[in-house]
């Protein structure tokens, strides 16, 4: 299993949904999670189990995976495991966050 972002055009079909890989199921249990509860992180456990997230729930969102990304900035270990996905998914959700396209967003 693995954690992803799932995003689709609302009322589009299934050929039109866009998927990022965010982070294998092992990796993200032991590597994102003890992380983001280190930091006090509300959304990104929620990964985990997966959820729909509400484009006003975005900037949170948002603001979460920037404080995971610099934390691990400054750790050799996090930064060769999780940073390029970490990146790209805050790039992707920016990008959703900035447009005016009505988009259904899931992670997990």
């Amino acid at each position: 299993m693995s954690v992803v972002l799932l995003t689709n055009p609302r009322g589009g079909d299934a050929t039109s949904a866009h998927l990022v890989p965010v982070a294998a199921q092992s990796t993200f249990r032991e590597i994102w999670i003890p992380a983001a509860v280190t930091l006090g992180l509300q959304w990104v456990p929620m990964f985990e189990a997966g959820f729909p997230v509400d484009r006003s729930d975005l900037p949170d969102v948002i603001r979460e995976l920037e404080t995971l990304r610099d934390f691990c900035l400054s750790s050799a270990s996090l930064r060769e495991s999780i940073l390029a996905r970490l990146e790209r998914l805050i790039d992707e959700l920016n990008k959703i966050n900035s447009s005016d396209e009505d988009v259904e967003i899931f992670i997990g």
